[in-house]
């Protein structure tokens, strides 16, 4: 019976302490702290103590008690001798009570303690760093250190981390290349770091971007017979938009290595995303002089005239050049499978750049006869043929050709750009319901490109087509899209001025004012451009292209009229009125940099 009662005491004592633990910690997740430590202090005074010391020990300290903070941390160091990091609860506390001479013996002891037992350093430092004591955790790495220089490689990276709290940009990056230097297998982590100290929360800084280029520089002159930095100073000018010093750094690398133009190739190909045509011509350049025995030979001819073809100025003495260049480019490498992609390109600039339909056409029907032409190769030919037949306005036999890529490869890139082409036919030629079918079908497309036309093109017939109305103004707005596809801009502008007038209020309004914009900007009249997207944001502004149209006269202010007064307003409208948009990002970087921050 006697033990029957003793056990269960024992186990009501036990709920208890749980429950009354619950209810502690629940006080100190609320911010009642002096609720809290009227408990914790009841539970402290058995040997199970240390179970509470977290909670118990910060609500003290965010309560200013801290003699009964230091009193429960030494304890702690009692309790658990083997571990130094309360030791740092003790000397925070010290210090927070003005004790700064106790203050400085306890650091004195721990870093006395670290050089017997330095397995301990990063959880100590660590623990200075939630106290935001970052020269303290420093001291603490070079205390071991200096007590075992073979350590030193070890904390390279924690120490880096500790010169950035510091603001000390030059000694993290050199604590950084140096432990590439020591360990060049850690490069991608580094990278990785440096990615994040320039990003800068996404704002690019120069006094960030200088420290990491000033120490790539040194320890690459040092280089020997490595490349190990100087890659990463190629990587560096490339995420700095300095795509100049890039090609600099790559060319004098490509010689010293003898490797034949892959990197060279390799950036002209970023180069060209970043429609940076100069220099994608450039390097072109460099690889194609390295002779036809290259294996980026017919490549590089080919981007190189697609460069040229996108930096021309259209005027007609550059364009006959360019087509000359082109006869003369295909006359020197041949017809055949392997220059495909030219002759696509060719007949693309012959239809969409000079207009000549005839000749885009004889081309292509040539290139459809190339023997041993591979089934993909065939079907890009075919697309592009359909293309010049839309563009021609032969229409059925766009569909023809279209209908055949799509046919031949199902559930493929190239099977799901002809689906969209053809859909994009039967929106132009007014049949709605097919076209938004076959719509619904892209959006779940493997490429991410096909997906957003194809949603694109689904949200403007939903939103603008209402069963309960008549479909004329979207049928009038789709034929006005086809004429713009096929360069017949005054046609268009009628058209859509037809629909403005006919149909005064329709939902169409601001797209018809964002296509007319397009078209304006695409024959080179700024002012028109911007008036029509002036006209979006002042009288529709409550529709779904308000922030396309403010950040687009951004820009326009920005790039074209250097006029970064309206450009800066337009940036802070968006940021203002359209937090939501995707745009908001972009235009947040562009408004600091306008403003003059210090990025």
């Amino acid at each position: 019976m006697r033990l029957t009662l003793v056990f269960l005491f024992c186990v009501s004592f036990a709920f208890s302490q749980t429950n009354d633990s619950q209810i502690a910690q629940q006080f100190y997740q609320n911010g009642e702290y002096e609720k809290a430590i009227d408990i914790f202090k009841n539970l402290s005074k058995g040997n199970n103590f240390h179970l509470y010391y977290h909670p118990y020990f910060n609500s003290l300290v965010n309560t200013k008690n801290y003699e009964e903070a230091e009193k429960l941390s030494l304890r702690m160091t009692k309790k658990i001798s083997n571990s130094f990091i309360y030791f740092v609860d003790s000397y925070m506390v010290q210090l927070k009570n003005g004790n700064d001479r106790k203050a400085k013996k306890t650091l004195e002891k721990i870093n006395s303690k670290l050089k017997k037992k330095d397995a301990q350093v990063v959880s100590v430092a660590n623990t200075f760093i939630k106290y935001q004591m970052y020269n303290q955790a420093l001291k603490c790495y070079q205390v071991v250190i200096e007590n075992n220089t073979k350590r030193k490689s070890t904390y390279r990276m924690q120490i880096a981390q500790l010169y950035l709290y510091l603001d000390k940009d030059v000694q993290m990056v050199e604590e950084y290349l140096t432990l590439i230097e020591e360990n060049p297998t850690q490069k991608q982590t580094v990278q990785n770091y440096l990615q994040r100290y320039l990003n800068n929360d996404g704002i690019k800084s120069d006094k960030n971007y200088n420290a990491v280029k000033n120490g790539l520089l040194k320890y690459s002159q040092k280089e020997r017979e490595g490349h190990l930095f100087t890659e990463m100073l190629i990587w560096l000018f490339m995420q700095n938009n300095q795509f100049d010093l890039a090609f600099l750094q790559a060319k004098a690398l490509d010689k010293r290595l003898k490797e034949n133009g892959f990197r060279l190739y390799n950036l002209a190909e970023t180069f060209l995303d970043n429609e940076y045509y100069n220099l994608s011509i450039k390097a072109y350049n460099y690889i194609i002089e390295k002779g036809e025995e290259n294996y980026y030979y017919i490549d590089a001819h080919v981007n190189k005239l697609y460069s040229m073809g996108e930096l021309s100025s259209r005027k007609e003495n550059d364009l006959k050049e360019l087509d000359d260049l082109y006869k003369k480019t295909i006359e020197e490498l041949g017809q055949s499978r392997k220059t495909i992609l030219l002759i696509n390109n060719y007949a693309h600039f012959k239809s969409f750049i000079i207009h000549d339909l005839i000749s885009a056409e004889s081309i292509l029907s040539e290139a459809m006869e190339i023997p041993q032409l591979s089934k993909s190769d065939l079907a890009e030919c075919k697309l592009v043929y359909a293309d010049v037949m839309l563009l021609s306005d032969q229409v059925w036999t766009a569909l023809l050709y279209y209908s055949q890529v799509e046919k031949d490869f199902k559930e493929t890139p190239v099977g799901h750009e002809a689906k969209l082409r053809r859909s994009k036919i039967s929106y132009y030629q007014g049949d709605f319901d097919w076209a938004q079918s076959q719509l619904d079908i892209l959006k779940a497309s493997t490429s991410k490109l096909i997906a957003n036309d194809a949603m694109d093109l689904s949200l403007l017939i939903t939103d603008n087509l209402n069963l309960d109305t008549s479909t004329v103004p979207m049928e009038m707005y789709a034929r006005a899209d086809l004429l713009f596809y096929q360069n017949r801009f005054e046609e268009a502008i009628t058209t859509l001025d037809s629909i403005l007038t006919t149909y005064s209020g329709h939902t169409l309004s601001d797209e018809i004012y964002f296509r007319k914009y397009q078209i304006y900007q695409k024959i080179g009249n700024t002012d028109k451009a911007i008036e029509m997207l002036e006209t979006i944001v002042t009288d529709y502004a409550f529709d779904i292209l308000e922030d396309d149209a403010l950040f687009h006269l951004a820009q326009i202010y920005e790039n074209e009229k250097k006029d970064f007064d309206k450009a800066f307003h337009y940036y802070e409208t968006i940021l203002l009125q359209c937090s939501g948009s995707i745009y908001t990002a972009e235009s947040r970087k562009k408004y600091r940099k306008l403003r003059g921050d210090d990025l």
